[in-house]
């Protein structure tokens, strides 16, 4: 013999204003990805470039790999950009762009340009 027990259930507890909110929260997350993606892949350095660059990660790289991947690159770190996957970092080896796409960067700029100015911001002391 099986006993059976009755459950109550919440219906209706997701309004329907929440889910106007929902859906225009990731329209706007949806646009904003949009907009500035093109922005982004425009300011990307081409490979053989040199000097100063910001290398930009992907999401939820560490510090380590981050560190690892510019000094495999042949460079090294200048300083750390506004989030941890993002590193300024320095080669005078032409190529050095391209070095760090091959080592896991996503995108490589100016760390100077627009897009430079919105990635890497924060600026060590004594620099």
């Amino acid at each position: 013999m099986s006993s059976q027990s009755s459950v109550p259930t919440r219906q209706g507890s997701f309004s329907k204003t929440a889910a106007h909110r929902l859906i225009a929260g990731l329209g706007f997350v949806l646009l904003l990805l949009a907009s500035t993606t093109p922005l982004l892949a425009v300011a990307d350095l081409p490979g053989a470039e040199r000097g100063t660059l910001a290398a930009v990660f992907p999401p939820g790289t560490d510090k380590t790999a981050a560190l690892a991947a510019v000094a495999k690159a042949g460079g090294f770190t200048v300083r750390e950009g506004s989030w941890q996957t993002v590193l300024v970092a320095y080669s005078n080896e032409s190529g050095f762009a391209g070095r760090l796409r091959r080592a896991g960067a996503w995108l490589v700029v100016d760390p100077q340009s627009a897009a430079g100015g919105l990635i890497a911001s924060r600026i060590a002391s004594g620099l």
